[in-house]
């Protein structure tokens, strides 16, 4: 009987010495770092329109060690910009600025989906992600882009790239900055209304092997849908009636954020809220995909915590149909109870999960202001606790969005963040 047992721990001691002994996992040659680890630098972009206001105030209260690299449509704005952030007493040395053309608005407003993903590698170094865009998933050229634009959207990262000589990593998938979420320790969150439609043809298994190889991750997190007032603009942007939606589809920045390693932040439309039929479609999505995030577990095999935060109060303002337009004709050929000249209500893609984090501050959506009803106040307050109880060491500044809001993103559309290189 001893001999057995002392068989039986012999073997136990070997076991347990050679999981001591063996090497550990490598690293993956390439990640994506969390939002909220250090940058060298911050993008945004200008467009000489209402929206910069937003941009002029992230700039402004922008954590003054860190430089921003500024997007321009053309050297006319240019000099328009450095106009305008003087006359606002913002100083415009120690940042960097960058002029495309051929180019389109939505070439460069879009920052996080279009522009620059910056990935480390294991030795501490940058490179670019060579990814595709499709103008989101616009394979029908709804949009109209021409020649000059249609070949900028092919070469955009091989540009950036040589501009800040860093290597690329290419991959044949189309992945949106906006349309993933990582928490730096293995685990991607996405949804599948995005990805499986910017994807065709790629399963699933396909693009986690993908979004493995180019960003590190071990686990991706499946949602389904995002928000109501998100619909895709290009195939689907009828979210109800006469209610349209100029949007991605279900960005999961909109949607759902990783505020640090095991916790995320999920958009939950009030029951008080529940009378506005797009604030109804959002909450039975949501009620989805919070299924989905209590039963996951992360790479490490620990479950996530979920905090819910509200929706914003929904806001539309009008757009008549114009046939002229091809974006408009495909409204009317696509709903039989559409015509020329009606008026339809455009959403604004309000959330408050479009937020950005970066070096000692993060810029949040605020959309009470005097004349407005105080719950709107109550909800602004509410997010901005729990990301002061997620970031106690930084500075929330929040700032009105709505500007950005009507061209279907927000502040953490505008921007995207670039991840401090690290000593070899």
């Amino acid at each position: 009987m001893n001999k057995h047992i002392n068989t039986w721990i012999g073997i136990a001691v070997a076991v347990a010495l050679a999981a001591c002994t063996a090497p550990a996992p490598e690293a993956p040659e390439y990640s994506l770092p969390a939002e909220w680890e250090a940058h060298d630098a911050v993008w945004l972009s200008y467009y000489g329109a209402a929206d910069d206001t937003v941009v002029d105030n992230m700039v402004r209260h922008m954590d003054p060690s860190t430089p921003v690299v500024c997007f321009i449509q053309n050297d006319s704005l240019l000099h328009r910009l450095w106009a305008r952030w003087d006359s606002l007493g913002i100083d415009t040395a120690g940042h960097r600025f960058l002029t495309l053309e051929p180019n389109d608005s939505l070439m460069i407003n879009v920052v996080r989906d279009v522009g620059p993903i910056h990935l480390r590698h294991r030795d501490g170094s940058l490179a670019i992600l060579n990814y595709k865009f499709t103008s989101y998933g616009d394979f029908t050229n709804v949009w109209e882009q021409g020649p000059g634009n249609l070949a900028l959207r092919d070469t955009i990262h091989e540009f950036l790239a040589r501009k800040q000589g860093l290597p690329m990593v290419h991959t044949d998938m189309c992945i949106e900055g906006g349309s993933i979420d990582v928490n730096g320790n293995g685990t991607l969150v996405t949804t599948a209304a995005v990805m499986e439609q910017r994807n065709p043809g790629w399963t699933r298994p396909a693009m986690e092997a993908e979004l493995g190889r180019v960003l590190g991750v071990r686990k991706v997190i499946w949602l389904e849908q995002g928000v109501a007032n998100d619909a895709h603009a290009a195939t689907a942007p009828r979210v109800f009636g006469n209610v349209f939606s100029f949007g991605t589809g279900g960005h999961v920045d909109e949607v759902c954020r990783f505020v640090n390693d095991s916790t995320v932040l999920l958009a939950w439309p009030d029951d008080a809220d529940l009378h506005d039929t797009i604030q109804q479609i959002t909450r039975q999505r949501m009620e989805v995909n919070l299924e989905i995030l209590r039963k996951a577990r992360m790479a490490d095999g620990r479950p996530l915590r979920v905090v819910q935060v509200p929706m914003p109060d929904m806001e539309s303002r009008p757009w008549v149909l114009d046939t002229a337009k091809k974006h408009s004709r495909k409204h009317v050929e696509q709903y039989s109870d559409m015509q020329h000249g009606d008026t339809v209500r455009m959403l604004l893609a309000n959330s408050y999960l479009n937020f950005l984090i970066t070096n000692g501050r993060v810029f949040v959506p605020a959309y009470w202001h005097e004349g407005l009803p105080e719950n709107l106040k109550a909800k602004d307050e509410r997010l901005q606790a729990a990301l002061r109880e997620a970031f106690p060491d930084r500075r929330i500044v929040a700032l009105d969005p709505r500007a950005l809001n009507r061209y279907g993103g927000g502040m953490h559309c505008w921007s995207q963040q670039q991840p401090k290189a690290m000593a070899r």
